[in-house]
């Protein structure tokens, strides 16, 4: 019943009566001398760090989003106040429409922008919709200024939390909920948990207390490896991961331990597997400050500043029709709303700032991780990125193997293409 390296178990998932004799197994490999100790883990969950002040259910008002979040909205009135007659919205909208796909939504609904300009590639052709305010105190992420005379207070009352994606997008439906079961969580991990990516991490220190050692350093890297379910859907712990070098996603922290917390030393730029349609989760300034649990677990947060553009592109780039339909949000208004609370810049803060303060709530179990050559136990942190192959040439954003360009769907054999100029009703 041993794993094999593939990431396909070779019999039914083992339990945790195991555990023992796998880590007899590895015992065999050696281990590099540079670490007194080591630990390694892969991540199980990880959602954006939205903390839920909810009182009656995702959608109700709470202390963290007075108005609940953003209502359903009447398409047919959007379409009608961007120009649109009334007869031709509710055609747009009318199932029985062909140029309607019950997939990937109405491509003309991106065109309800100043003279039918794109709304998706040209959000400030259109006037800011709005998103409900997130009006709390409270946030879950790191002080990652230093200052905590700004910033929110963390459910356990650390003060200076920099979390303005969390201030800017907690209200939106698909970001809001109690841990995990945010639509937009459940939708990523699922993929996750289910072989579209896996990431691991590995932790060594110099000291000889890995609860309190001052040199620390913690790794992020992607695997080919699969993880493992048990019989209830839940992820198996101590299975073995080999490190797939990557020439994009990777993360390398000098940290510190103090009572077991794992906390930054300095901050770094890391680019990590985002769970999301970003994919690219790029940190500037970035730091970790994540739990050893007593039961073999990690748990905490990284946080840094990631571009607010590329978030905004990314959700276009998963079909602005279809999204804006099931998430209740016109996108315009989330392109307002992280561009006006972007709250750092690299170049100190000259111009419009870039990038927003993020943080990723992560959840991780422990396992085995081995060298890329499974030839030993991973103990260096190091980068692999120079073992990598070139990433792939990109096509550009596409769901399946349909190409999207801005932010819809195109059919070449459509006989009615969307645009400024489309003919929206039907021939009399």
């Amino acid at each position: 019943m041993e794993k094999s390296f593939s990431g396909k178990p070779s019999g039914s998932a083992r339990s945790l009566a195991l555990t023992a004799a796998l880590a007899a197994t590895l015992a065999g490999f050696p281990a590099a001398a540079q670490a007194d100790w080591q630990r390694s883990y892969v991540i199980e969950w990880n959602e954006p760090a939205m903390y839920f002040g909810g009182d009656s259910g995702i959608e109700g008002p709470g202390s963290d989003c007075p108005q609940g979040v953003n209502p359903e909205l009447d398409w047919v009135e959007v379409l009608v106040k961007a120009g649109y007659t009334r007869e031709e919205a509710e055609w747009l909208r009318n199932p029985a429409n062909p140029t309607r796909s019950p997939v990937h939504g109405q491509n003309q609904m991106a065109f309800r922008g100043k003279d039918r300009t794109n709304i998706y590639t040209n959000p400030e052709s259109y006037p800011d919709p709005g998103l409900h305010p997130m009006t709390g105190s409270i946030a879950e992420g790191l002080n990652l200024d230093g200052n905590s005379d700004t910033g929110f207070v963390s459910p356990t009352g650390e003060a200076g939390i920099d979390n303005t994606f969390y201030q800017t997008l907690g209200c939106w439906k698909t970001y809001r909920g109690p841990e995990r079961l945010s639509s937009g969580a459940m939708q990523f991990n699922d993929g996750m948990r289910n072989g579209s990516w896996t990431m691991v991490i590995v932790v060594s220190g110099e000291g000889d207390d890995p609860h309190n050692d001052d040199n620390v350093m913690v790794g992020f890297y992607m695997s080919q490896d699969n993880m493992v379910k048990g019989g209830d859907g839940s992820i198996s712990p101590d299975y073995t991961y080999r490190i797939e070098p990557h020439a994009k996603y990777e993360g390398l922290f000098p940290a510190r331990t103090l009572d077991g917390v794992i906390e930054s030393r300095e901050p770094v730029t890391a680019m990590l597997r985002d769970p999301g349609y970003t994919r690219d989760l790029e940190l500037l300034e970035a730091q970790i400050k994540l739990k050893m649990k007593e039961d073999g677990s990690l748990r905490g947060y990284v946080g840094g500043y990631r571009p607010w553009r590329a978030v905004y592109d990314g959700w276009v780039n998963a079909r602005g029709p279809v999204i804006e339909s099931l998430t209740w949000v016109e996108l315009p208004a989330v392109y307002y709303a992280l561009k006006r609370s972007a709250d750092y810049h690299p170049d100190g803060g000259q111009g419009q700032n870039t990038h927003i303060s993020f943080a990723l709530r992560v959840d991780a179990l422990p396992a085995f991780v081995v060298t890329p050559d499974a030839s030993e136990i991973a103990t260096r942190i190091v980068s692999y990125k120079d073992q990598a192959p070139p990433l792939p040439e990109s096509n550009g954003p596409s769901i399946g193997r349909s190409r999207i360009v801005g932010g819809i769907v195109i059919d070449p054999n459509a006989e009615q293409q969307a645009g400024p100029d489309a003919v929206i009703l039907p021939p009399r």
